[in-house]
């Protein structure tokens, strides 16, 4: 078993040590607050500081250089810190405080649990000092973000607190075009998604935050390890019941992750796409494997199984993919291909839609539970005026299928008058694709053929 094998399991392993966000863009930031000195002296005579707090800065300040800091000098700088960072202070010396306090909750565990241990006297405390500076300049809200992750890996931090960092790690970092930003946004991501609570909160505002993982991901081939971060991440999520379905129906992540796996030159870069896959399949079932096997999973993982690979959770992972697969493809009847497809409203000329046998072998099940499947094609009409951009193809397909439908059912044209969708298939016949208006205009055809029948 190579080094990296075991990894997978080690990430979840809370009782093992955590590593931290690593940027060398941070540490520069970092290196260039250190070497610049802070008049303290002179911040005593104007009364920005009173001399005690001064004395025990200077103190800390030397104790992290040495390497060797002072337990109780550590204890009393934690509250110090804290009074320091919760008032107004020049933009110099907030941001060497912020640079300390980074360095401190990392090297030193007593300062790190002498911090939260003001959340027994003050609730807001020690979260509400970091948290306000994720509204000010680069340096101050990059620190404080780096802070804030450690302080919530080591406790269950308040709801409001962990909302307002994702957004930020969200809107102001990982929607960046700087990589720099993305690769701390999803390294912050990495260590607070180990842990149940946090990516249950996270989910809450998946909506907003996925689809700009998402765009980091697409925007990473050239940059492996942004691109493997993010990756960890979105298998994180996959360890929860409703994100792993959501996933794959509402951010439709299985065509992206099938292209990183086809193009990826890194084993560690597959590993981590096929075990999310995994997650997906064994936790939501339904949703994925339907979307697997109609964009010809079953191919690619039998082809990845005849390769040989070096780490064996990678192997173990794709015989199980593969055996889910295969045995719910040999039970699919046609009828659960189209559904399936369907129900991951990427329709496609696949052979059930030009099969008149198809159409006439499966009539009756367009009828049952009221129509259903007759609203879900009509689902995509509409959406097509409400929200605009549906993929051309998928519009050409919808409108044949309701062609077809009418055809074998009549009374299917009163459903669809229902429904309200007559006037979009009409106006769809000045749609700009040519296919799309001409099953337009073949629909519409057949629904005034078959109104007065």
């Amino acid at each position: 078993m190579t080094q990296e094998v075991g990894i997978i399991g080690l990430l979840l392993n809370l009782s093992a040590s955590i590593t931290y966000i690593t940027s060398q863009y941070l540490d520069e930031i970092q290196n260039n607050i250190r070497v610049r000195p802070i008049p303290w002296d002179g911040y005593i005579r104007i009364n920005l500081l009173t001399p005690e707090d001064a004395v025990l800065i200077k103190s800390i300040e030397k104790q992290v250089k040495d390497k060797k800091l002072v337990e109780g000098d550590v204890i009393t700088f934690s509250a110090t810190l804290a009074r320091l960072l919760s008032g107004a202070l020049r933009e110099d010396v907030a941001k060497y405080l912020l640079g300390l306090a980074s360095e401190l909750v990392i090297e030193s565990p007593k300062f790190a649990d002498s911090l939260l241990q003001l959340s027994l006297t003050d609730e807001s405390f020690p979260y509400e000092p970091f948290v306000k500076f994720l509204d000010t300049n680069e340096h101050q809200f990059l620190l404080a973000a780096k802070t804030l992750v450690v302080l919530f890996s080591l406790k269950k931090a308040p709801s409001k607190y962990v909302n307002t960092l994702f957004t930020f790690l969200s809107k102001k970092l990982a929607a960046s075009p700087q990589q720099n930003f993305q690769d701390i946004a999803v390294q912050s991501y990495g260590v607070l998604l180990r842990t149940k609570w946090y990516r249950a909160l996270f989910w809450e505002g998946a909506k907003e935050r996925v689809p700009v993982l998402l765009n980091v991901l697409k925007g990473s081939r050239n940059n492996l390890q942004l691109q493997y971060n993010t990756l960890l991440v979105l298998w994180l999520i996959t360890f929860e019941t409703k994100p792993s379905a959501d996933i794959i129906t509402e951010f439709d992540i299985v065509p992206l992750y099938f292209d990183i796996i086809k193009n990826s030159v890194k084993e560690k870069i597959i590993r981590l796409s096929i075990a999310t896959l995994v997650n997906a399949v064994t936790l939501a079932p339904s949703k994925a494997i339907n979307s697997l096997l109609l964009n010809s999973g079953l191919t690619l993982s039998k082809t990845l199984s005849e390769r040989k690979w070096a780490d064996d959770e990678l192997v173990d992972d794709l015989e199980k993919l593969t055996t889910t697969l295969q045995e719910a493809f040999n039970s699919m009847t046609t009828f659960d291909e189209y559904k399936a497809e369907l129900d991951s409203k990427h329709l496609r000329w696949s052979p059930p839609h030009r099969l008149d046998t198809f159409w006439k072998d499966n009539a009756e099940k367009f009828k049952e539970q009221d129509w259903k499947v007759l609203k879900q094609l009509a689902d995509i009409i509409s959406s097509n005026n409400n929200e605009g951009g549906i993929d051309p193809v998928v519009l050409a397909v919808a409108l044949s299928d309701i062609s077809h439908v009418i055809t074998e059912f009549p009374e299917a044209v009163k459903v669809i008058e229902r429904l309200g969708i007559k006037v979009n298939i009409m106006e769809l016949m000045n749609h700009a694709n040519a296919e799309v208006k001409y099953e337009a205009l073949k629909t519409t055809q057949n629904f005034i053929a078959h109104t007065f029948k």
